[in-house]
C-alpha cells in the first residue's frame, strides 16, 4: 500500500514539475493533502476515543487566582 501511495506522489510530481509555472502553485495543495491524509490516518490508527484521551488525563487541579500557581505575590 505504502509502495503504491509512493509511486502515486512520484507521478503526481513528475506530472507538475513539466509544466514549470504550475509546480510551486500545486505543491502547497499537494502537501497539504498529504499531512491532513497522514493526520487522518493517525487518528484511525490509534484507535483512541475522545473519551478515552479525557479518561487518562491526570486529575491533579490548579486553581488559578489568589495564592495559585500564577499568582506573582504568592510567596510574600
Amino acid at each position: 500500500m505504502a509502495v503504491l501511495l509512493i509511486g502515486v506522489l512520484v507521478a503526481i510530481a513528475v506530472v507538475l514539475f513539466v509544466a514549470p509555472g504550475m509546480a510551486l502553485l500545486a505543491l502547497l495543495p499537494l502537501a497539504a493533502a498529504v499531512a491532513i491524509g497522514v493526520w487522518f490516518a493517525m487518528t484511525l490508527a490509534g484507535r483512541t476515543t475522545p473519551t478515552q484521551a479525557v479518561r487518562r488525563t491526570p486529575q491533579r487541579q490548579e486553581l488559578l487566582g489568589p495564592r495559585g500557581p500564577d499568582d506573582p505575590d504568592r510567596n510574600r
